[in-house]
């Protein structure tokens, strides 16, 4: 392995140097003890909830061992405060401007036997190289990981060439990120990277908030999938993290106005004609009864 790889670091200049050069870092105690144990807790319980009632997302090989969790928003303060934590600003705006929003909240919880994920990049959808980084990721770890418990493998400096593997499930060139409870690995969304085996007993619990520059298409539809009270409830602040301001032409609500936090009509303005008044309706067809069923 080579010797020069990112290293755990609480210095945010050597982690921005290693994004540039690697395509990933590692920041040592980004959460601490207390909102680790806060976040694993809610994420467990929900998880385990969603599994009881038949909603819960499985993959992972022979088994299903490994439970994907979505839309994590909806299910929990402790994650909408996440999605303001100070890195998610330092690093994002640094990879992505400063207009940048959330793709998604996930879980990614790696059970015993789950099997290596297919090596791929986050912007694979695009199907050219570009020079900067569409989307990126921020893995939160809430369990210690390791290389025996699932710890994301991704390829070195990846980022820097569209050239695609030529076979997804050759973990030869990839390297497991590994870091206690706490750690955060940001990862650039050209880097080639899956979820690693995990040939441990035990799980291993990480949450994936993927970031995307504003005129990318959202990963998580927030305006069709965000609980009405969860919606009524954000911060202007968390609002923009989740792309209801207007950025140039995109986002508007019956049109576009720059900076514009947006939200839900209580009237939508629909087919209207001359001569009559909003809210009287149009003629109703011949024969339809105008009586309250």
């Amino acid at each position: 392995m080579d010797k020069s790889l990112p290293k755990l670091t609480r210095d945010l200049n050597d982690a921005k140097r290693d994004l540039s050069e690697w395509g990933y870092c590692l920041i040592a105690d980004a959460l601490s003890g207390g909102q680790v144990a806060t976040l694993r807790e809610r994420l467990v319980e929900q998880a385990a909830a969603e599994g009881e009632i038949g909603r819960g997302a499985f993959d992972g090989g022979a088994g299903t061992p490994n439970q994907r969790v979505w839309n994590l928003i909806n299910k929990g303060r402790v994650f909408r405060e996440l999605i303001l934590h100070p890195l998610v600003g330092e690093f994002m705006a640094h990879l992505l401007g400063p207009d940048f929003i959330l793709s998604s909240l996930t879980a990614n919880i790696a059970g015993p036997g789950g099997e290596p994920m297919l090596l791929h990049r986050d912007q694979g959808y695009v199907p050219f190289h570009t020079p900067e980084a569409l989307v990126a990721n921020i893995a939160w770890m809430l369990d210690d990981v390791t290389a025996d418990n699932g710890g994301t493998r991704l390829v070195p400096r990846s980022h820097q060439s569209a050239q695609p593997l030529e076979n997804p499930n050759d973990l030869g060139q990839a390297i497991a990120a590994e870091g206690p409870a706490g750690t955060a690995l940001v990862f650039d969304g050209r880097v080639l990277h899956g979820t690693g085996p995990n040939v441990s007993r035990a799980k291993r619990h990480v949450l994936l908030s993927y970031f995307a520059r504003f005129f990318i298409r959202q990963q998580e539809n927030m305006f069709l999938s965000l609980d009405p009270e969860v919606e009524a409830s954000l911060s202007d602040e968390l609002k923009i993290r989740l792309g209801y301001r207007v950025r140039g032409t995109l986002g508007g609500v019956q049109g576009p106005v720059e900076g514009k936090i947006v939200s839900r009509p209580h009237h939508t303005l629909g087919e209207i004609r001359a001569g009559v008044k909003p809210g009287a309706g149009v003629p109703r067809p011949a024969g339809e009864s105008s009586e309250r069923r």
